[in-house]
This record gives structure tokens, C-alpha cells and sequence, in this order.
């Protein structure tokens, strides 16, 4: 093994004196990388994928390479191979594992646009451009708002569907006897989830998306527009009498976990992916988990967005080693640019970008990623729901929890904080902001109520507050 390193070559011999060298073939498969690697000219740390390719044949080859790497030679960084065992692994999905796909039932319910009313069609394009209606304002929905307003337009059309098979008749405006349709479909659905019947919550907010087309594209009917509105009235109002999920799964987080033990969650899977190899999907994944949950505790951002940073454009490593998200947010078209990222996010960024390579590769790894997604490293990225599905898995939250306990923690704590909060979240709308400072004056109002009161009552039993009495003679 003329080209293996003599510290590699020691750890070979001492285990071929004691006949520990399975599997075989690990010798060879040492020499073919090293020698490729020296008639390139390039150091060991900076190993590449054609490298791993190039001085393997076959998968065997590939999977013996890898374990003598890790075994004899662990300061060898192999987060290089992934891109060969990803191929090496679709080789033998395809010559092996080759089934015919099974059918799948679709679960959808809605109907889709091409199956509404002719007018209800028509109306869509207004959805997603400026509209003025009875001195009323629109702004352009985004991407995924439109998308649920047409999913609930497309449950209202088959609520209509419905009562016109069993006998009703409707135009194509929005009725009363439409809405009482809708209500009557709703109630009797339940979730395909849980099996449990739908929340009268979520039934307003399907009356309140069929209602923002209804409105913009004048689609009501004499009465329509009451009778909706009565309707979703009535379920806010029944909604807030139901016991909340969302205030039970909060006041369980913060029981057992809080967002202190997310970041601690985060850590200890920094740290556990470290003493794993390179190239394994588990530490990948150990990797992701920790950036997604550092980054939904200190950036608060939605999950959506951060599915969809992209290394060197939403989020930047600048010189001093600090990492800065500025991107446009998807739901508000708003730009968000709130500072750099704390120390803590940034040490766990730079682990799951160098993929156990040595630190002082960090800048060579940020030109090689430029433009990549920051979860996958590669230019696709995950689904919008990943980093959910992360968070779910841990502490049976979503990100969107994560907004929430970060506006509680701040509205307990520092009261004043109503305007900073707003800019944390990313909100937009000036009845949000409304909301959110009565919020906070609340509380803080009551905080200095508390503060006057001890004053006051520490002053009425303090000695010197007591009345003197006047000195006679």
C-alpha cells in the first residue's frame, strides 16, 4: 500500500494481526482511493465524489470503501460520497426492487374549479389582482391563500352538488339556501385525520375563504351576503366556547419541553451526528433537525419560508462567520430582514453545511453551495411541510406552535415588545398590528396596575407613612 498514509497503514496491520479485517477487500479498496487521490494532487479533506466513484467498480467496491474509510481512516471526510450513494443505491432499487406501482385512491373532496358554476370559474383571476367592490379594498391574494380559498370554494361546490341531487335547486349566486347547505355538509364531515368531527373554528374559516370570493367578485345573492356572515358569527362564537387544541398543546409544550429544551433538542443532535460518518443519512438528517429547530426558535419564521432558503440568497454567511436571513416572504410578498442569526444557530448551520469536513473548508463548501437549498444542500429542495414534520416528530407541535410560544414568551416578559414581535413574525396588516399592540398594552397595563398597588401598600404599612402624633406640652 504504497499510497496510504503510514498512520492508515499501522491501524491495517494491527488488525490483520489479530484477522479483524472484514470485510475483505479493505486493503485494495485503501490503495485504489489514495492513489487516486494523489495522481489528482488533492489532500484527503478535500476528497471528491468522482474520487469515490472513480476508485470503486461496483457497490460492494463502494460500501467496502466507505467502511475501511471509517474504520482506519475517520479524519477522511466521505460527505462527498452521498452523490455516488445515492446512484450506487438507485442501481439497485432499479435491477431489484422493481414493482408495479400500486393504485392510489385519492382522498380529495373538493371539486375541482372545472366542475364549479360557470361564474364561479369566471371569477377566480380576480383573486389574484387589486379590486375595489362597495368602497372596499382588495389586495392581491398570494399563492397559498388563493389555494385555500379555491379548496373551500371547491367543498362549497360540492355541498351545492349534494343538495341538488337530493332535490334543492340554486342559481349560481351565493343563497341563504346555500350557506344553510354549506353549514349542513360541514357539520356532518369529520376530520379524515383524527375521525373527529370538524371544529366549528375551522368551519368559520371555510366561510370566511367562499366569502372573500363571494365578496370580491360579487357572486351574492339578495340576503346571501347576511346569511354568511350570520353563519360565521355564530361558529367564531361557538368556536370560542370550545375548548382551544391549540391553548392544550401550548400548555403541554411548555410543561415538558418549552423552547429552551427545542434548542437543547437541537444541540444534542448536532452532537450526535458528529460522532457518526459523513455520508450516512442519519447524521444528514441529524444535521437538518438541528438547523430547522435553531432556526425556527430564533429566526420565528414560517415554515414554508425556511423550507425555502437558498444558501448565499435568503440566507448569507458573512465574513465574521455570522449567518443573516433577508428574504421576501411567501404569504405577505413582504421583505423580512431582522439581523444576523444568534452564535449558537450559526456554529449548528455551519456543522450541516460542512458535513463532518474540517472547519477551515466552511468557505470552499459556502462557494461550492451557492444557490442551493439550505435543508437539502442540493438544488431541490423538501416539501413545504418538512420542517413540521421534524418538530412533530419531537415534540408533537408544529412550527406554527413555535410562533406562538415565542409571542407568549415575549407578551409575559417584556410587554413593551408589542412593535418587535410584529417584525419578528413577519405580519403585515395593520389589524394585526392593532391586535397585537392592545395585546401587550393590556398586560403591561396590568403589570403597572400590580407595581402601584405593592407601592401603595408597601407606603400605608411602612413607619413612615404612619400618622404623627403632636407632642403635647
Amino acid at each position: 500500500m504504497p499510497n496510504v498514509p503510514c498512520d492508515v497503514a499501522d491501524r491495517l496491520r494491527q488488525a490483520a494481526l489479530v484477522k479483524d479485517l472484514a470485510p475483505r477487500g479493505m486493503p485494495a479498496a485503501l490503495e485504489r482511493f489514495f492513489s487516486r487521490l494523489a495522481a489528482e494532487g488533492r489532500a484527503p479533506e478535500f476528497a471528491q465524489a468522482e474520487d469515490f466513484a472513480a476508485s470503486t467498480q461496483s457497490r460492494t467496491a463502494f460500501r467496502t470503501l466507505l467502511a475501511a474509510l471509517s474504520r482506519f481512516a475517520p479524519d477522511v471526510p466521505t460527505a462527498a460520497a452521498v452523490p455516488v450513494k445515492r446512484d450506487w443505491d438507485a442501481w439497485l432499487n432499479g435491477r431489484y426492487n422493481t414493482r408495479a406501482p400500486r393504485p392510489r385512491r385519492s382522498r380529495r373532496e373538493a371539486l375541482r374549479p372545472e366542475e364549479w358554476p360557470e361564474a364561479w370559474r369566471a371569477a377566480l383571476p380576480c383573486l389574484a389582482r387589486r379590486a375595489r367592490r362597495d368602497g372596499r379594498r382588495y389586495r392581491p391574494l398570494g399563492s397559498k391563500s388563493r389555494g385555500s380559498v379555491v379548496q373551500a370554494v371547491g367543498l362549497l361546490a360540492l355541498a351545492r352538488e349534494n343538495a341538488i341531487a337530493e332535490g334543492s335547486e340554486f342559481g349560481d349566486g351565493f343563497t341563504p339556501e346555500l350557506a344553510e347547505a354549506f353549514l349542513g355538509f360541514l357539520v356532518e364531515r369529520v376530520n379524515p385525520r383524527s375521525g373527529e368531527p370538524i371544529r366549528f373554528g375551522t368551519i368559520a374559516d371555510y366561510f370566511e375563504r367562499v366569502m372573500c370570493l363571494a365578496a370580491r367578485a360579487e357572486l351574492y345573492a339578495p340576503d346571501g351576503e347576511a346569511s354568511f356572515g350570520e353563519i360565521l358569527a355564530a361558529c367564531r362564537a361557538e368556536a370560542a366556547e370550545e375548548t382551544p387544541m391549540k391553548r392544550a398543546r401550548m400548555r403541554e409544550f411548555r410543561e415538558k419541553h418549552g423552547l429552551d429544551g427545542v434548542l437543547l433538542a437541537a444541540v444534542a443532535a448536532s452532537e450526535e451526528a458528529r460522532d457518526l460518518p459523513g455520508h450516512s443519512d442519519r447524521a444528514a438528517r441529524l444535521r437538518r433537525k438541528a438547523v430547522v429547530f435553531a432556526l425556527l426558535v430564533n429566526g420565528v419564521d414560517r415554515q414554508g419560508d425556511l423550507s425555502e432558503f437558498r444558501i448565499g440568497r435568503d440566507i448569507v454567511r458573512r465574513a465574521d462567520g455570522t449567518w443573516e436571513p433577508a428574504f421576501r416572504q411567501s404569504k405577505t410578498a413582504r421583505w423580512k430582514e431582522n439581523g444576523p442569526l444568534w452564535g449558537l444557530t450559526g456554529l449548528l448551520i455551519d456543522a450541516h453545511v460542512l458535513e463532518g469536513r474540517p472547519a477551515w473548508c466552511i468557505e470552499t463548501r459556502i462557494a461550492e453551495l451557492d444557490g442551493c437549498n439550505l435543508l437539502s444542500l442540493q438544488a431541490e429542495g423538501f416539501d413545504t411541510y418538512h420542517a413540521s414534520k421534524l418538530l412533530r416528530e419531537a415534540f408533537g407541535i408544529s412550527g406554527h406552535l413555535i410562533r406562538t410560544a415565542v409571542t407568549d414568551l415575549l407578551r409575559r416578559h417584556r410587554p413593551d415588545a408589542a412593535w418587535a414581535v410584529q417584525r419578528l413574525l413577519g405580519h403585515s396588516v395593520e389589524w394585526m398590528q392593532e391586535n397585537y399592540r392592545s395585546e401587550f398594552a393590556e398586560v403591561a397595563s396590568v403589570e403597572k396596575y400590580h407595581a402601584a398597588l405593592e407601592m401603595l401598600v408597601r407606603g400605608e404599612t411602612s413607619p413612615a407613612s404612619a400618622p404623627r402624633r403632636r407632642k403635647r406640652g
